[in-house]
């Protein structure tokens, strides 16, 4: 097992999730509820068996909305949780931001924490005190920023993941390493061969050999996080690719991870285009994107239809919005452009 020093969270990783309390021993087992997501708990259902206070969270973005968080705190009451409550997520991103979100306006806040169960929530959305959820079809647009007392990974929980969220997580991934390490680039250039086969065959792998990938990931994430918490500067450049990625994703209905592939494309066209990024440069993380099974192909994607998307922004400021340009591989900036620049490059 590892542990990651990071002033806010408990990092745990790679830890047996049936030793969890010899791990997290500060909590009282009777004030726990445990909000888990409905495949996890369908297929690790024995895992549970002895816990109790258990909320099933359905899967997908339809989930983070006003009226299902109302439904939660519903249950909450009528379960009898006060305010010394401690609220687990157990799940992939959508479980940690409901139950981060719920956490911190509960009872005006209690205690949370995070055992993440994809790709992506281990490596980005279970990190960094971001809980949101959607309104009208915009993503994230209501929303806190409170840390989770701890994070907690288990790599088992890969066992059973699809091969569409093993994308989702490996596009986050690819971002941290464009926008802040040249090192983790080309690891994952180098390595893309042997992350892909565990892709390919998850029930049958040593997840062990991600370890160090995925370190390398969550410290760049919490190294900008802990620099910018309230993301006035460095940590906009997070939001790498997910202007363009979020429209995607509104718009045409596709996952996740392929249309933040698709706002990566974008962003570097445009990048390119300004003057900032090389034609090679570019190439290059078309061509790591392609590796991992992520589309690059943003041809069919109009940008009319994804203006009103963009102008939604939680970015976007008047007419302009803070986008995130690469200069070259693992190095980023923020730049004010105009939403019809954005549109025309």
């Amino acid at each position: 097992m590892k542990k990651i020093d990071y002033p806010n969270t408990a990092i745990y990783i790679n830890k047996s999730f049936v030793n969890f309390f010899d791990c997290v021993d500060n909590i009282k087992k009777d004030t726990v509820f445990y909000f888990v997501d409905e495949n996890i708990l369908g297929l690790y259902k024995s895992l549970f068996n002895n816990f109790h206070n258990i909320i099933s969270i359905p899967s997908g973005e339809e989930t983070k909305s006003i009226d299902y968080i109302n439904n939660i705190i519903k249950k909450l009451i009528e379960l009898g949780a006060n305010r010394k409550t401690f609220i687990i997520g157990v799940g992939g991103g959508v479980t940690c931001d409901v139950a981060g979100f719920v956490a911190s306006i509960f009872m005006r806040g209690v205690n949370f924490g995070f055992v993440p169960t994809t790709l992506l929530a281990m490596t980005d959305a279970s990190f960094g005190g971001k809980n949101g959820i959607n309104f009208n079809n915009i993503k994230n647009v209501l929303g806190v920023i409170n840390e989770p007392d701890f994070v907690f990974i288990d790599y088992s929980f890969l066992k059973t993941l699809t091969h569409q969220e093993y994308l989702n997580g490996f596009a986050e991934i690819i971002k941290h390493a464009c926008i802040s390490s040249s090192d983790l680039f080309y690891d994952l250039e180098k390595n893309a061969d042997n992350y892909f086969k565990i892709i390919e065959n998850p029930g049958y792998s040593n997840f062990n050999k991600l370890h160090n990938m995925l370190c390398d990931s969550i410290k760049i994430k919490l190294d900008i996080v802990s620099s910018d918490r309230y993301e006035n500067g460095k940590r906009k450049s997070l939001n790498y690719g997910h202007t363009f990625g979020h429209a995607i994703e509104a718009e045409y209905g596709i996952p996740h991870g392929s249309a933040i592939s698709l706002g990566i494309v974008f962003s570097n066209i445009l990048s390119n285009k300004l003057g900032f990024l090389n034609e090679d440069r570019l190439i290059r993380v078309n061509n790591l994107l392609e590796k991992y099974n992520l589309p690059v192909d943003v041809s069919m994607y109009e940008k009319k239809y994804l203006i009103k998307w963009i102008e939604r922004d939680k970015k976007s400021s008047d007419k302009n919005i803070d986008f995130v340009l690469l200069k070259d591989i693992g190095i980023s900036f923020v730049k004010p452009l105009s939403i019809q620049k954005i549109i025309d490059g």
